[in-house]
């Protein structure tokens, strides 16, 4: 038997609630000079760098004009530098700078320190149970990240 409305509006409202949390704490507590594109993106590099801007777009599923634009912030505050691919001039590779690898490595331990925290109120089991049902959820979304 399907989830009744009344269950979808509420893990609707469950899952907003804590995209609000997540995102507030994070703009709260990580350095200022980030916003909440630029951790995402760094979320993401940590992850997946070496990568290009057209990998980016598809990892996170923003459209390229946009990942242009945080890419591009990014540049400019010195984390993330391309280069050019020798084997394929049209292409650039991003890789985080020196100094963008450990702002990376903080979102990443703030982002686990945050979601281990609104996870608290959980077993261990039913943590467990989440993160499988989340990855489900989104593996049958297209998303594999």
């Amino acid at each position: 038997m399907p989830l009744t409305e009344k269950a979808c509006i509420q893990i609707n409202q469950a899952l907003f609630s804590l995209t609000h949390a997540y995102e507030s704490r994070m703009e709260k507590e990580s350095d200022n000079s980030l916003s909440l594109s630029d951790c995402s993106l760094l979320l993401v590099l940590h992850q997946f760098a070496p990568t290009t801007a057209a990998q980016l777009s598809r990892i996170m599923d923003i459209n390229p004009g946009t990942i242009s634009v945080y890419v591009n912030n990014l540049v400019k505050k010195g984390l993330l530098k391309r280069e050019q691919d020798p084997d394929d001039r049209r292409n650039w590779w991003l890789t985080l700078t020196d100094k963008g690898k450990p702002v990376a490595a903080n979102v990443v331990r703030y982002a686990a320190v945050y979601t281990r925290d609104f996870l608290s109120g959980l077993s261990e089991e039913e943590q467990k149970s989440l993160h499988t049902l989340l990855l489900k959820a989104s593996k049958s979304l297209g998303y594999s990240w």
